[in-house]
Parts: structure tokens; C-alpha cells; sequence
């Protein structure tokens, strides 16, 4: 079985596959991480440009289950964390299928581990403590 994990931001770089999958029939699971944000720019917007957010905000997003419905696949959003669990084991029983899961994230949620720009692989930042985060100290 092959799973895609990937945010709004990539699947809006690369929508075109959704095609590609319809084409060659293939059963591969897809799940969007969608919280309106190029993610990976906001929270680097976040750290170390004090919150200056610049065309990192999506606010002109497809309903992403509508968009691989009219591919013929099947889309499933979840609202809910608790729902993903019982949303990925549908998608898998869904053996013959590409099946779209959008779940809708926090839109100020982090990603963890990251590497700031210039550091090296043995400067990974994990995920800070409650005081970090609330002392902006993560350079």
C-alpha cells in the first residue's frame, strides 16, 4: 500500500496526480494535513521574522473532497482528531480505490523536528517546552 502525507500547500503544487492516479487506477491512500497555511513557511515566519506572515495564508483553497470526487475518487474530511483513526482504517479497506483524506488541522500548529536555515542535521530543534514557546526562544 502506498500513503501520501503531505500538507495543502504541497497538494496544491502537485493536483495534477490526482489525474495520473485516475489514469493508472491507482489504489494509493492520500492524506492532506490542511490547515491554510503553507505550513513550513508560516512556522519559519513564526520563529525567526517575529510573526511577519507574508503570503504564507491560503485562503483560496479547493474543498479538497469535492476536487478528488470529481477525479472519481474517494474523499473523506475530518473535522475531528478524534476521526482519523476510524477515516484511515476506512480509506485502507478501501483496497481498489484512491482515497483523499483531508483532515483540517490547527492552523498554528508546528511541525516537529525542524532544521533552521544554516544550522546543520545536529542542530534539530524538537518540540520546545510550553515556556519556549511562550518566550519566543528558539533560535
Amino acid at each position: 500500500m502506498v500513503v501520501c502525507v503531505a500538507g495543502d500547500a504541497s497538494i496544491q503544487m502537485c493536483l495534477q496526480e490526482l489525474s495520473t492516479g485516475l489514469q493508472y487506477n491507482l489504489p494509493i491512500k492520500v492524506v492532506n494535513l490542511n490547515n491554510q497555511y503553507m505550513g513550513m513557511v508560516r512556522q519559519w515566519q513564526e520563529f525567526f521574522y517575529d510573526r511577519r506572515y507574508s503570503h504564507s495564508y491560503m485562503d483560496a483553497l479547493p474543498d479538497f473532497v469535492k476536487l478528488s470526487e470529481s477525479y472519481g475518487h474517494v474523499g473523506i474530511r475530518v473535522n475531528d482528531p478524534k476521526d482519523v483513526e476510524s477515516a484511515i482504517q476506512e480509506a485502507i479497506s478501501m483496497k481498489d480505490r484512491l482515497v483523499f483524506i483531508d483532515v483540517i488541522t490547527d492552523p498554528e500548529e508546528n511541525v516537529y523536528p525542524m532544521i533552521a536555515a544554516g544550522k546543520g542535521h545536529n542542530e534539530i530543534q524538537l518540540k520546545p517546552s510550553r515556556g519556549e514557546v511562550e518566550n519566543r526562544e528558539l533560535a
